[in-house]
């Protein structure tokens, strides 16, 4: 085969395969619209897109969280049906019959609305209703897909009704009313949940087709039905955490959400009782922070942090009657649960051992509901977010006194599947603390509850709530006779509709449901159906959904800060004075706001973590202004002149609020430096005490001493380095002492032998005192009269002569000598001299001894022959 040929035999088969496609569709759209019966009796009509029906909508200002549904939910419950592009044409529900019986008729009203330019006429709506539904796996089944309902079989023709006016492309919907008598559609007289399709057809550019095609469900009761379903209700009263440390609100969104109409405003009326009415059992999951908030706004004036500085606002009437509301609802005996202080994440703080911060969260949370209602309120149920809780947080929250736990019913699944029926809510947990009662919250009812969204094309009220009561009656149906009670937890930051919550919390009284307290335990007994629930499971998409351990290490790191400031604020034993100048300095708001930051709020896929970080950073400079505050003033070296010395010190409080704390002063030597290691005080506001800390010094040298801040607990008031004082000391130690000792006792010793000598010497002298002084005789003469020699007598070398054995002495010695013998004349050289030798005492201390005294022989030797050399002079004179 030639290439030209090939792509020839290609191009044949392609559009072969179109033509055919074109007739088969043509065909099965003709066959479609001849199949509908053109019956002129009514029936029952309800329409649904199969939309998913999750709240996503927000008002202004609020943090969007995530259904029950989005976290961990299945393909199915994401699917989205929209029209196809073959079908020009949507239909929308606005009124109907929810619940049909033989006393009541069923009856719809809709609209017709062109999706398309195409101009539709001879319109016609049909319906038709498929085989009763067993279980509510195939109720979801064809509510979530498209597809399968498409494929379901709808035997009975219901009702055929014409239209008159046609879609035209800008003009307005069509509308169309169906109904059908009850006699005609011979059901049986039981609970049962039928499947409904309704097709719209007409004419398109001279075409008969199908123009639209919905699928909704009819629920037919009789007016009694054996063993209703008990649902209780657990509504949250919540929003992201405004409330900052200074007081001040992070934004001013909480007025909108209290104003009529607001979300929270709509949620509170419809469960507060109108006089006369019977008190709603509904419980209120209030949290604290929310009404802490909303009685500042009320009491005003109250101050909201712009960019530009605080911006002050005057009080909201609106908060003071949403709290008058919320009073009035507890006054009627209705149940209100305090959340935890700041609707903390207790799962995640569990998970960092962080138990002291759970228990404070759920003792301040109480005790801010309890003001804001006047009275206590149920202190045994707790509500964790999304009803997400592990093993060990039951275990924890049980050993507080929580009786209660409100579970995800994904968290505690059927112990078996198969069969075919939902469990009760209701089941028993041991725990370290006791037994714990918990209650699986239906995830597939909250997620129906939720309500239609804003989007285009989704769902109406109308067609939503048909969806919520099929769910609930297929709940009954799918085991009659048995009460099953279970459990609707709505979301945490529920938006619905305009009175759409009004609708589904009067809408659960129905002949085959019945409103009941969250406290109501089931009666005794088979029927209770207790124990069909499987052990409590924590899966890896819950625990993905909890706080980083990172922010709850954070917030505690800060929070121990905090706790550091109150022992310094108002320390233990400080009485009612202290209390009142920890309130001014607002540590209480401190910790409170740091609880906030732990809020679930901050979750993944929530509000963000903007709001937390904005909250922790003004706190974090709370801190560092009050710490910054105190300080300490001291020299950088201080000098000791003796053993014993003081080192001033300077403790500057420039707060305004009374501080204790404590100095501690180390010395890096302890062996040398020994001081006070620790010295209390308490210094009033913006005052200076000034103390001299004593230090020993055990020698000289310089020694660094580390002064430091602390609490009365001993911990450091500021992460700051210490101040380092360096104190000098010059004062001797042992060895210096020991030298200085020895030098002084040689010196003693020296001069007592120098006494001893000059008292010999003195005894030496003749009885009459020294002779009195010669004349001097010229030296010639003297020469002249010296005799040669002695006879017998040998002559004595002269000093200072080779011959003399001391010659050797230096002059300096001998000159010392002279000075501490007397001369040949016995007189006393020293006392013409005494000032002189005073001061020349100290030059001769450290002289050898030897040679002292061997010069002091000399020095004698020479007087001696001096005094013979007298003696001989005389005797030549005479």
């Amino acid at each position: 085969m030639t290439e030209y040929g090939y792509r020839l035999t290609i191009r044949s088969v392609r559009i072969a395969i179109l033509i055919i496609l074109s007739v088969s569709g043509l065909i099965l759209n003709a066959t479609a619209v001849r199949a509908q019966p053109h019956s002129s009796s009514t029936g029952p009509v309800r329409i649904s897109t199969g939309y998913t029906h999750v709240s996503t909508a927000l008002s202004p200002g609020k943090a969007q969280l995530p259904s029950p549904r989005l976290a961990g939910s299945s393909p199915a419950a994401s699917t989205t049906a929209t029209p196809s592009p073959s079908q020009p044409v949507r239909i929308a529900i606005d009124a109907f019959t929810q619940i049909a019986s033989m006393q009541i008729p069923p009856k719809v009203t809709g609209r017709l609305e062109l999706t398309d330019s195409a101009q539709v006429s001879s319109l016609e709506v049909r319906v038709d209703l498929g085989r009763p539904l067993s279980s509510r796996s195939d109720l979801a089944n064809l509510r979530d897909s498209t597809a399968a309902a498409a494929a379901a079989s709808y035997p009975t023709p219901v009702v055929a009704q014409p239209i008159a006016n046609p879609l035209i492309p800008g003009a307005p919907p069509v509308t169309f009313t169906a109904s059908a008598s009850p006699a005609t559609l011979n059901l049986p007289a039981a609970l049962r949940v039928y499947p409904v399709r309704i097709a719209a057809s007409g004419t398109v550019n001279g075409q008969r087709r199908i123009v639209a095609t919905a699928y909704t469900f009819l629920v037919w009761a009789p007016l009694n039905v054996t063993a209703p379903t008990p649902i209780s209700v657990v509504l949250p009263l919540a929003d992201v955490p405004r409330l900052r440390a200074d007081g001040r609100l992070s934004d001013d969104g909480l007025t909108d959400l209290i104003a009529p109409g607001g979300r929270l405003d709509m949620l509170l009326n419809a469960v507060v009782p109108a006089r006369g009415e019977q008190t709603s059992t509904v419980t209120l999951a209030v949290d604290p922070v929310l009404v802490q908030t909303l009685k500042i706004i009320a009491d005003g004036p109250y101050e909201v942090a712009t960019p530009s500085g605080p911006s002050p606002r005057r009080p909201d009437r609106n908060a003071t009657i949403f709290l008058a509301k919320l009073r009035a609802f507890a006054d009627a005996g209705g149940t209100v649960v305090a959340l935890p202080y700041g609707d903390v994440d207790v799962v995640a703080l569990a998970r960092a051992q962080e138990y002291h911060s759970i228990l404070v969260a759920l003792l301040t949370g109480q005790t801010v509901v309890a003001n804001a209602i006047g009275r206590p309120p149920d202190t045994t149920i707790a509500y964790p977010s999304g009803g997400l809780i592990d093993q060990t947080t039951l275990d924890l929250l049980r050993r507080m006194g929580i009786t209660t736990v409100i579970t995800d019913s994904r968290l505690l699944p059927p112990k078996e599947p198969d069969r075919g029926y939902t469990p009760a809510a209701i089941t028993n947990i041991a725990t370290s603390g006791g037994v714990a009662h918990a209650l699986a919250a239906d995830t597939e009812l909250a997620r129906l509850a939720t309500g239609p969204t804003a989007l285009p094309d989704s769902p109406t009220q109308a067609e939503s709530f048909q969806d919520l009561v099929a769910e609930i009656a297929m709940i009954t149906a799918e085991r009659p006779g048995l009460a099953r009670a279970q459990t609707l937890a709505l979301p945490r930051y529920w938006d619905p509709p305009a009175d759409w919550a009004q609708k589904v919390l009067g809408g659960l009284s129905t002949p085959f449901s019945r409103p009941v307290p969250l406290a109501w335990t089931p009666p005794a007994g088979p029927a209770a159906a207790n124990g069909e629930r499987g052990p409590l499971g924590y899966p890896a998409w819950a625990r993905a959904a909890e706080l980083p351990a990172s922010r709850m290490i954070a917030a505690e790191d800060l929070r121990s800060q905090v706790q550091s400031l109150k022992s310094v604020l108002c320390p233990p034993g400080s009485g009612p004075s202290g209390i009142r100048n920890c309130v001014a300095a607002g540590i209480d708001a401190m910790e409170n706001t740091l609880t906030a930051t732990e809020s679930v709020a901050w979750r993944a896929g929530a509000a963000g973590t903007d709001g937390a970080d904005t909250l922790s950073a003004g706190v974090a400079g709370a801190v560092r202004a009050l710490r910054d505050g105190v300080r300490i003033v001291a020299s950088r070296s201080v000098s000791l002149t003796s053993k014993h010395g003081k080192v001033p010190v300077t403790l500057e409080n420039n707060t305004t609020f009374t501080v204790s704390v404590v100095l501690s002063l180390a010395s890096t030597d302890h062996s040398r430096l020994r001081s006070a290691s620790k010295l209390a005080l308490t210094v009033p506001p913006l005052q200076k005490e000034q103390v001299e800390v004593d230090v020993n010094a055990e020698g000289a040298g310089t020694f660094p001493v580390n002064i430091q801040i602390l609490t009365p607990a001993g911990r450091p008031l500021s992460a700051d380095p210490p101040l380092r004082v360096l104190v000098k000391s010059t004062v001797f130690g042992v060895i210096a002492v020991a030298i200085t000792g020895g030098s002084l006792a040689v010196l003693v010793l020296a001069v007592a032998i120098r006494l001893v000598q000059r008292l010999r010497v003195l005894r030496r002298q003749p009885p009459g005192g020294p002779p009195p002084p010669a004349a001097p005789v010229p030296a010639a003469a003297a020469a002249a009269a010296r005799p040669a020699s002695v006879s017998g007598s040998r002559s004595l070398p002269m000093p200072g002569s080779p011959d003399d054995p001391d010659s050797g002495d230096d002059p300096d010695t001998l000159e010392c000598a002279r000075r501490l013998l007397p001369d040949a004349a016995g007189r006393d050289p020293r006392a013409s001299e005494r000032e002189e030798s005073a001061h020349r005492n100290d030059e001769y201390r450290n002289d050898d001894l030897e040679r002292l005294i061997r010069a002091t022989n000399t020095v004698r030797r020479q007087a001696t022959v001096r005094k013979q050399g007298t003696t001989r002079n005389e005797g030549a004179r005479w």
